[in-house]
């Protein structure tokens, strides 16, 4: 966030912004200078003369009033339009860096630009009214007496130097905060997931006291960012203070000396409040701006431009997978090693094992998911390895993600010209039978909330995606687990029919079903395998 980026969001409401607040602030002094004539009028006894500029001073400050009310209008707008460009950079950042913690999308996509609409944006604002305030100020003083100005102007410059010792402590607290709120949503995700078993097994105490560690951890970081901001406030308040004393002092013994008037003697007094305080609310809100140095740079890391790619369909030119000294050690001592393997364009593969073997854990190898600490995975052609994107690589898991939208929209991925394929697709997977019972049918709409689809169906659905998207090599981890036989034999009927190369996991499969396909091979305590050719 910064001010180049406010400005380019829409310039002639930038314009008009900061051109209202102008105006405001100059009618603001001289709102206040007419009072100078008010209180001469008022000491010559002249109460109709002290009327007039009062009843004028105030009509001025209602307008003032109306402009800087509706400058704060416009510039929420400015901000809103501006948060939401950013928000878009950051989502395409999301989506092409994979980034899949929702704690931390959370925090990147609303936490995080609270805190800059709070610390950065309002106070931007502020900042250039207050500047202004106090600008304008100090040529009123400069036209009542020189020596005014001098003085004022000495005390602002001191007043701006003053941020500079509590500038990093601000900017770490700041940090502090947003790093704490991350932690507390990502707390939150892990246990409220689990919230019905937890209740199951009435294992509140956990849950509260988990909880209450997150909580307790951003309340303190809370807490600490606003006692660094309440400490730079009170020094500021403190000089504030003591600046007013001795203008007024000064003021003072200029009436005396006869070179200022009494009215004037009154407006001074105005004005020194009107600049200590100006420059006490400039610096508050200068420091909370220098306060979000460090999260801005990182928002503006994210805002960078992320070309998204179209898919290649690389996975077309895949001859053969070449699996060798494969293995994967796990930060517990645990690990994982895997034979080496070769699967060929076409073959239908069934991957077996007891629980614990690493299936699973080797199609994560294999989509890039997961890196192994050793060995190698290759997807070659006749010339070679091919720099293949894994995110090309057709995946089924077993509890395969479904979206916002309707049943059709959800093997389609929302791409409206395989509409028609989508059609033939619930055919292939036996899905035709289960929508032909909503009213709706395809378009029934997938209520995620509710949980109107049972898993069976879902997963329907997440193989007919697959297939309608056509990818060549296609990975299934226990993709039909929650299909009933009869069904899981139409669907692998029509599955394994196709061109495409399959490697399954599954278990409990009947020897019919195993031997619909090429070969299978059998893991072993995740350290040997066999292949079996059927």
């Amino acid at each position: 966030m910064n001010i180049k980026g406010f400005y380019e969001i829409h310039r002639g409401r930038f314009i008009l912004v900061f051109a209202m607040v102008a105006i405001g602030m100059a009618i603001d002094a001289s709102t206040q200078y007419l009072m100078t004539p008010a209180y001469n009028n008022l000491k010559n006894l002249n109460f109709s003369g002290f009327l007039f500029f009062l009843i004028l001073s105030q009509v001025l400050d209602l307008m003032r009033l109306l402009l800087i009310s509706g400058s704060d209008y416009l510039f929420s707008q400015q901000t809103q339009n501006y948060l939401h460009k950013i928000r878009i950079k950051i989502s395409r950042f999301i989506f092409k860096n994979n980034i899949t913690e929702t704690a931390k999308v959370q925090n990147d996509l609303n936490a995080n630009l609270d805190q800059l609409t709070k610390n950065y944006a309002t106070p931007l604002k502020n900042v250039y009214m207050y500047a202004l305030d106090v600008v304008l100020s100090i040529i009123i003083l400069f036209y009542f007496n020189w020596s005014l100005a001098i003085l004022t102007l000495i005390l602002t410059i001191i007043s701006l130097v003053l941020p500079k010792l509590f500038e990093n402590m601000t900017s770490k607290a700041t940090i502090q905060v947003t790093e704490k709120n991350k932690s507390l949503l990502n707390s939150i995700a892990k246990w409220i997931n689990g919230l019905d078993e937890l209740r199951r097994y009435a294992s509140f105490d956990i849950f509260n006291s988990s909880l209450n560690q997150s909580t307790t951890a951003y309340k303190k970081a809370a807490i600490k960012q606003g006692q660094t901001v309440a400490i730079a406030d009170v020094v500021s308040a403190g000089f504030n203070t003591f600046g007013q004393v001795i203008l007024m002092l000064l003021c003072g013994y200029l009436y005396f000396q006869g070179q200022i008037v009494f009215g004037a003697v009154m407006t001074t007094i105005a004005f020194s409040s009107t600049v200590m305080n100006g420059i006490t609310y400039l610096v508050s809100e200068w420091n909370l701006i220098k306060s979000t140095k460090e999260l801005n740079q990182k928002i503006s890391a994210m805002e960078k431009p992320v070309k998204i790619t179209k898919n290649q369909h690389g996975d077309q030119n895949i001859a053969e997978l070449k699996i060798e000294n494969l293995g994967l050690h796990f930060p517990n001592g645990e690990k994982i090693t895997y034979p080496d393997l070769e699967v060929k364009k076409g073959e239908k593969v069934l991957l077996l094992g007891d629980s614990g073997t690493g299936k699973s854990t080797l199609f994560k190898l294999i989509l890039g998911k997961l890196k192994p600490t050793q060995g190698k995975i290759s997807f070659v052609d006749e010339q070679g390895d091919l720099n293949i994107n894994s995110d090309e690589i057709g995946y089924v898991a077993q509890d395969g993600i479904l979206f916002p939208g309707s049943i059709q929209d959800n093997i389609t991925m929302f791409d409206p010209k395989l509409n028609k394929l989508a059609e033939k697709a619930v055919q292939w997977v036996d899905l035709n039978k289960d929508i032909e019972k909503f009213p709706a049918g395809i378009k029934t709409a997938v209520d995620l909330d509710q949980d109107n689809l049972s898993g069976g169906q879902k997963q329907k659905i997440i193989l007919a995606r697959a297939l309608v998207h056509q990818t060549k090599w296609l990975f299934i981890d226990e993709g039909t687990s929650a299909i009933d036989s009869e069904a899981t034999k139409k669907v692998l009927k029509n599955l394994l029919k196709t061109d495409r190369t399959i490697v399954m996991i599954a278990h409990n499969f009947s020897n019919e079903l195993i031997n619909a396909f090429d070969r299978k091979i059998v893991l072993s305590n995740g350290q040997a395998g066999e292949t079996d050719e059927l």
